[in-house]
């Protein structure tokens, strides 16, 4: 089996990937791990939750025990289905700021400041509507949506925001990032838009393009110090796959630099001492580990309807009627609907905080799953975060699953975010709009007042926000896994376009801007065959 170009994992970038490879007439493999997106509860917005734990189409990874997180093993779901986890995700669209590309380019990632990769946010994107010409996107494949259905505790989130000092923001993915305003999503109609759904949809119809589902990547071959191929495993058997001109690994965070370590390139002590030969000793491979770390203030309701009682039996009854009928309702919710993007302290260039707002809230106990009585939630979380961790192989098995350490908030300035940020959210709450639909806050809880009691409340019940990256990271230093275009260093025929390449995280969500670096790196791939 062979083609022009193989893609390893059909993830939010891969599916980008393959389609715009696809365009050229190129012969294309797309290998996936896991199945089709066949399973009906990915298309309906509100099914995430129960795609959540779902070995179907989750890797389900967990991280190891650690200090910052209150030794605990952390739930780290991730999508195994085509789409990736644009396919189980709350459907969020958030770019980032400027100032996080700006900071791309300035730390010698060159041809990614915020002018250079903005024209990738336009073209991948349909902004249903339409915002500011000069910065919103019409006619790309991904479109994007304000809120259908919005419940009254949403509007009262955003007053309650203006009386506490934040201004209202009309599209927080446009020329501003601060203040407060409604979240968008990436929809096909009333159905979830994943990039399975949206980019892989035409291209899957192209006889160039061949899409293999059940295909887990296992390790990379070379011809010297070039990549020529990959193999895959499908039900217990192994086939190689040769690529002619590129094999481009797009597994993501947790998958792409383990891909790269059992195939020998990585820190070159620790493959060794797993047995695996040293094709290239390159450190930064499965370094620099960056995630959102959160904490929920959470508030006990009356008054006025929350997505807790909305969605069980029989309420949600009406709302599945509603959904088949308009494409409105409960059931095209996705988990944030509103947000603010703001600052801990003064002085910042860009905000360092985004606190999310849900009309809804999660049972303390039970991963993922609403709670009983009706409540409302503002996740707080420290976007710029400076704790970093590390994904190392922990066999030379390919098939082997990775030790995840986030390190998670093991710098001081991660801390004062926080706190930061949980006083913003108290303050939002205490406004007249939202606090007279509040019976009282009982997460953290009255009692948890303090800065080391915030803190230990964030230790031991603080989670992820599920945006990884970093695990190879772009650049030219010595810790650089990939060039500025995303060309593993050192190894000609390979790159890795997905957001393993985030040399920093981006302010807020991760699926927009992956999306860009992969509308970006598909397009250097087709300038670079021109040459």
């Amino acid at each position: 089996m062979q083609a022009d170009y193989v893609v390893v994992g059909a993830g939010s970038a891969g599916c980008v990937v393959a389609s715009r490879l696809s365009e050229t007439g190129a012969s294309v493999i797309l290998l996936e791990a896991g199945p089709n997106d066949w399973h009906p509860m990915i298309h309906i917005p509100a099914g995430m939750r129960s795609l959540i734990r779902n070995p179907l189409v989750n890797w389900n990874f967990t991280t190891e025990p650690e200090k910052g997180s209150g030794e605990r093993r952390i739930e780290w779901p991730r999508g195994r289905t085509l789409g990736g986890s644009s396919s189980i995700n709350g459907m969020l669209y958030v770019r980032g700021a400027p100032a996080d590309f700006d900071g791309w380019a300035q730390m010698g990632c060159r041809g990614w400041s915020y002018d250079d990769v903005l024209p990738y946010f336009k073209k991948s994107e349909h902004y249903v509507q339409k915002g500011d010409p000069e910065v919103r996107g019409q006619g790309g494949p991904l479109k994007v949506e304000d809120y259908r259905t919005i419940l009254p505790l949403t509007h009262r989130f955003v007053e309650a925001a203006q009386q506490a000092g934040f201004p209202f923001n009309p599209d927080l993915n446009g020329k501003q990032r601060q203040g407060v305003g409604y979240s968008q999503m990436t929809r096909r109609g009333r159905f979830r838009g994943s990039t399975a759904q949206t980019f892989l949809r035409e291209a899957r119809r192209r006889p160039n393009l061949r899409i293999e589902t059940n295909a887990q990547g296992g390790k990379l071959s070379f011809e010297g110090r070039r990549c020529t191929g990959v193999s895959f495993q499908r039900g217990g058997n192994l086939t190689h796959v040769q690529a002619r001109r590129e094999v481009i690994v797009a597994g993501g965070t947790v998958n792409s630099p383990h891909i790269l370590q059992v195939s020998g390139i990585g820190p070159g002590a620790h493959l060794q001492s797993l047995g695996i030969p040293v094709v290239h000793d390159l450190p930064g491979v499965g370094a620099n580990l960056i995630d959102h770390y959160v904490i929920r203030v959470v508030h006990r309701v009356h008054g006025t309807p929350t997505v807790n009682e909305i969605a069980r039996f029989p309420r949600v009854l009406p709302e599945i009627v509603r959904f088949a009928i308009t494409g409105r309702g409960a059931l095209t919710f996705g988990v944030t609907t509103a947000q603010v993007f703001c600052d801990s302290r003064e002085g910042l260039a860009s905000p360092d905080l985004q606190l999310l707002f849900t009309p809804g809230s999660t049972h303390p106990l039970k991963f993922g799953q609403l709670d009983e009585r009706p409540g409302m939630s503002c996740v707080i979380c420290v976007v710029k975060p400076d704790s970093r961790g590390t994904i190392m192989a922990t066999s030379a098995d390919p098939f082997a699953r990775p030790a995840i350490r986030p390190n998670y908030l093991t710098t001081h300035t991660d801390e004062l975010a926080l706190l930061g940020g949980t006083r913003h959210a108290r303050r939002i709450f205490a406004a007249p709009a939202l606090g007279r639909h509040s019976r009282g806050e009982i997460q953290p809880g009255p009692d948890v007042q303090n800065d080391a009691d915030v803190l230990a409340y964030a230790r031991r019940a603080g989670n992820t926000l599920y945006h990884p990256v970093g695990t190879c990271k772009m650049g030219e230093d010595p810790r650089a896994v990939v060039d500025s275009r995303l060309r593993v260093h050192g190894i000609e025929g390979l790159r890795v376009i997905d957001a393993s390449v985030m040399p920093t995280l981006t302010t807020g969500n991760t699926n927009a801007p992956t999306i860009m670096i992969a509308e970006k790196g598909a397009a250097m791939i087709r300038e670079d065959t021109k040459q």
